[in-house]
């Protein structure tokens, strides 16, 4: 049984939305009540701990194995932990894996690990990402992110002999469709007369902050497609109770979002009136 749920991902490049999955998926969790505890570890840009001031920044030591097992001993503290390294620390964070024998600690204490992928039209990134599940096999989890703002196709990985070995290890995929980019201004606008990064849940459930009504329901709508997909793939991002829980709770078919079908020709005429 899987008391507790590693989320993480393992790529060593940068920019392709690796804190902001993270932040959305803490974003989920707070609205699932799930309990879960988060790692900055960018100490460059910060990115996830100055959107969710509850995540702690971690700054590496000269000894980074040392902090890192300090952070592989907190797990069992949370239903989830949620790591967002910066991307030059994924030769180190694989170390540490090896070093601290993770997986085999892990087994036995409940704790099962979820590794995010984030596949993009470049020949070293999908060496890597090979690299990634030769390394790992079936020991973990996959989630393969597309996140389409950074990458809006993966000619490279669609049909590819890794997307066939990675179904075939029981992966799952996620799309982050790409928010309207007038909206991404707004909010950035946003920020600068707050004064401070914005809370996705805080801005479209505080009424308060004033923003336009146009780019809140788009936000809104935008959230709520990704919040589906997040509750339909529980089993991948949280522990078997919570999982069953948010499965059993929130994954309903939404009647708001049913798609328009084609009626047949005049099928609502009243034909009486035209005889």
């Amino acid at each position: 049984m899987i008391k507790h749920r590693l989320t993480l991902p393992l790529q060593s490049k940068g920019n392709v939305g690796k804190s902001t999955q993270a932040s959305l998926q803490i974003f989920w969790m707070n609205a699932r009540n799930v309990a879960w505890q988060a790692y900055d570890l960018d100490n460059d840009n910060q990115t996830l701990s100055r959107a969710i001031p509850e995540s702690r920044l971690v700054t590496l030591s000269e000894e980074p194995e040392a902090d890192f097992l300090k952070i592989f001993r907190s797990i069992p503290e949370k239903s989830v932990t949620v790591l967002d390294p910066q991307a030059h620390f994924y030769r180190v964070l694989l170390h540490s894996f090896d070093f601290a024998h993770f997986l085999d600690w892990s087994k036995e204490s409940g704790i099962r690990t979820t590794v995010f992928l984030f596949p993009v039209d470049d020949l070293s990134v999908m060496d890597e990402l090979a690299e990634i599940v030769e390394k790992f096999g079936d020991n973990v989890d996959y989630l393969v992110i597309k996140n389409r703002a950074k990458a809006p196709k993966t000619r490279m990985f669609d049909g590819s002999q890794l997307e066939k070995e990675l179904a075939t290890l029981g992966a799952a995929t996620l799309e982050l469709p790409a928010l309207l980019s007038d909206t991404r201004n707004y909010l950035s606008l946003l920020e600068i007369e707050l004064q401070r990064p914005l809370n996705l849940l805080e801005i479209i459930s505080d009424k308060k902050i004033k923003m336009d009504l146009f780019h809140r329901v788009i936000l809104e709508d935008w959230i709520k497609k990704i919040f589906e997909q997040y509750d339909r793939l529980a089993s991948y991002l949280l522990p078997d109770e919570e999982a069953r829980r948010v499965m059993e709770n929130w994954k309903k078919p939404s009647l708001e979002n049913k798609e328009f079908t084609q009626k047949s020709r005049g099928s609502k005429v009243n034909l009486s009136n035209l005889q």
